[in-house]
Order: C-alpha cells, then sequence, then structure tokens
C-alpha cells in the first residue's frame, strides 16, 4: 500500500467519527495551549528582562545583602562605611544607596500595600536620568529638600487605585501626607513601578532606621570595565563588612540570575501542564484500542487481500499521529490566544513586563512533539490489532 492510501485510510477514519476524535483530541488541546502559553509567557519575561538589563543597564552594577539572588533577606544590611567603600573603587561613577520596604499607602479612602524606596534624591536622579535615561512622565524628580513630598511609580499611579494619582495629590503613608510631585515613566520594573519614592531622611524616620541599606545601585563610567569594577567592589564591600555574605552583580550577571530563577519557575508548570498532556495520550491509545475492536473485520479484509502487518501498523499508528497534531494544532492557536491576552492584559495594568514570546521555533516544536505524543500513545494498539489473525476476524472471532 502506497503511503498516500496509508495516510488516506488514517484521515478518513478520523473523519466519519468526528464527534469521537474531538472528545478525544480534547485532552491534547487543553497540555498544549497550557505549554504553549505558559512557554510564551514565561520565554517573554526572560527575553525582556534581558533585553532591558543588558542595554539599558549595561554600566549599572547591584549590590545586595545575600549571596543567593532572590533568596531569603539576610539580617546583616549595608551601612554608609559599605557605600563609602563601593564609592572608593577606581570607575565608580555614583552610588544610590537604597532602602526597599513595603507600606500601607491610603489614597481617596483606598488602602493597598505597596513598596517603599528610600533614596537620597539626587543620586537617584541622577543615576536614572543619565544612566537608564528614563524621565517623569508627569512632574518632575524628587529634590534633596523635599521633606513631605514623594515620587510614584507609574503603575501606582494609574492602576492601583479606582481613581488614578495626579500631580498635587496627596497619599497617606503611616498616617502622614505626602504630595505627589512626580510620576516616574513606565519602566516595566515592579520595583519601581508599584513605589512611592520618599527621600532618605524622611523615609529612614518612617521604617525607625539609621545608616541601613538593603539595595546599593552602581553607576560605572563610561569606558570602564564592568568586570573589573565589580571584582574590586567585592574586594572593598568584604573588607568593610568582614563576611562574604552578599552579592556583586553585573547586568549580565543579574540578567543571567533572573533567567535561572525563570527557567526553573517554567519547567516546573510546564511539567505540571504536561500532566493535562498525559491525560490525552491516554485519551488516544483508548480510542485506538477502541477503533481497533470496531474495525477488526477491516482489518480481516485489508489482511486478506494481502496487506502486511507493517501496513495496519502504519494506518492506526498514523492515526493516532493525527489525532495529536489536530490537538496540537488547536491547543497551540488558542495557547498564543491566551498568551496574548495576558500580555495585553497585563500593559493595560501597567506591567510591561510580561511579554508573549512567539516564534515559529517554539510553534513547530510543539507540533512536532503533540504529534510524536499521538504516534507513542497509538503505537502498541496499533500493534495489537496489526497482529490479528485474518480468519478470526472474519469470523467475526
Amino acid at each position: 500500500m502506497k503511503p498516500a492510501d496509508v495516510v488516506n485510510f488514517a484521515g478518513r477514519n478520523i473523519t466519519q467519527k468526528k464527534t469521537q476524535s474531538f472528545l478525544t483530541i480534547i485532552g491534547v488541546v487543553i497540555g498544549i495551549l497550557a505549554i504553549v502559553s505558559l512557554i510564551s509567557l514565561g520565554y517573554g519575561v526572560q527575553n525582556y528582562i534581558t533585553g532591558e538589563i543588558t542595554t539599558i543597564g549595561a554600566n549599572i552594577i547591584s549590590v545586595i545583602p545575600s549571596q543567593n539572588f532572590g533568596g531569603p533577606a539576610v539580617s546583616k544590611t549595608f551601612n554608609d562605611n559599605d557605600v563609602d567603600a563601593v564609592k572608593s573603587v577606581r570607575g565608580v561613577d555614583e552610588v544610590v544607596a537604597v532602602w526597599i520596604g513595603s507600606y500601607e499607602l491610603e489614597y481617596r479612602d483606598q488602602s493597598i500595600y505597596g513598596n517603599i524606596l528610600v533614596v537620597e534624591p539626587s543620586k537617584f536622579t541622577y543615576v536614572y536620568s543619565t544612566t537608564w535615561g528614563y524621565e517623569p512622565y508627569k512632574g518632575r524628580w524628587i529634590e534633596d529638600s523635599d521633606k513631605y513630598s514623594c515620587m510614584v511609580g507609574y503603575s501606582l499611579a494609574t492602576n492601583s487605585f479606582d481613581n488614578d494619582i495626579d500631580i498635587g495629590d496627596k497619599i497617606t503613608i503611616n498616617g502622614t501626607k505626602y504630595k505627589v510631585i512626580g510620576i516616574l515613566e513606565e519602566t516595566g520594573n515592579p520595583a519601581t513601578e508599584n513605589s512611592a519614592i520618599l527621600s532618605k531622611d524622611v523615609g529612614q524616620a518612617l521604617f525607625e532606621i539609621d545608616d541601613e541599606y538593603n539595595r546599593m545601585i552602581v553607576s560605572v563610567k563610561s569606558g570602564e570595565d564592568v568586570i573589573r569594577v565589580s571584582e574590586d567592589i567585592q574586594k572593598e564591600v568584604e573588607d568593610s563588612r568582614g563576611d562574604e555574605n552578599f552579592s556583586v552583580l553585573t547586568a549580565e550577571q543579574l540578567a543571567e540570575s533572573i533567567n535561572n530563577i525563570f527557567k526553573v519557575l517554567t519547567i516546573f508548570l510546564v511539567g505540571v501542564a504536561g500532566i493535562s498532556l498525559l491525560v490525552g495520550a491516554v485519551g488516544i491509545s483508548n480510542t485506538m484500542h477502541m477503533s481497533i475492536l470496531e474495525r477488526r473485520k477491516d482489518i480481516g479484509i485489508l489482511k486478506a487481500l494481502g496487506a502486511e502487518n507493517t501496513t495496519i501498523l502504519s494506518i492506526f499508528v498514523v492515526e493516532a499521529g493525527f489525532l495529536g497534531l489536530f490537538g496540537g494544532i488547536i491547543g497551540t492557536i488558542i495557547g498564543i490566544l491566551i498568551a496574548k491576552a495576558v500580555e495585553y492584559i497585563a500593559a493595560a495594568s501597567g506591567y510591561g513586563i510580561i511579554k508573549a514570546w512567539i516564534s515559529w521555533e517554539l510553534i513547530v516544536g510543539v507540533l512536532i512533539f503533540s504529534f510524536v505524543v499521538g504516534i507513542l500513545s497509538g503505537y502498541f494498539p496499533a500493534r495489537s490489532g496489526a497482529k490479528l489473525n485474518p480468519v478470526d476476524t472474519l469470523r467475526g472471532e
């Protein structure tokens, strides 16, 4: 039998039982759409973060009081001596010592928990405007002389409350009102998007801290070797603190650390989604068993006409592969639509960091994968059908 005839037989078997075929591929559809949407969003966020960090922040070094980025916070924070140690390193342009905390924010009788960035305004403005190229969306930068004024992130201003925050409005933090003098433009970074930015004196009083920081953002002079500067910072801060329980990350290292976190998360979520695909594979296998039982006489006739076992096997394997492929096509389309919908909703909510990554490699890879899943699911039922005795099948035994 020619390959075209095998494909024709397999296709006809599927179309003759549309309802059964559709119900069979639902499991595959659910599994594939989950895998496509999760991979698309996972890699989309990775690519966006990597691009932003390695281009805009190429001359930025982050110093955090933990050896594991994304790990638990430690009790020993940075102090002014550590900041001075970083400033002393050749090639360092500016150091922004930051305290990042959270507090309840009140605006027009609504309350939410948001980030609070405690900074020295002039240094914060210099790094964010000169190095990163950000500008206020509205209003102006916070200044050293601003005591009870603040800047807010774009998402906090536009998406966190029922009413948008505007210049001149006041938000309440711990019973104290702060006048909004600036709204930072959209950055896609949750650390600033949902934050209120306070000057150092006011912020330290709010958190009851003195000479404490949990992040240092270091700007490196143009033309300097960022890797060399980061190594020098490592040595100076180690001498200043007397321990090695901190991390110095360049833009590339920071991007790599974030990518590793997202890779593990994406693999876990795809593994969970794979359970649905496993259910779909079992459904295909069950359908092929039923199909073989219903077509025992057809198999007997084909064998009586000279069809070999490999031909019978090919017909059912191709049929199972088609069921997997059709489920993959439908699941891929729905998965892409879901990923794009999530991206749109996230963008409308101020989370520009969430992007959907769609590529031909993803689409082709998923379709091949779903076709292979179908083939593997149908192989063993097809093999048992190919071994049927033609005499017994024609007798109806």
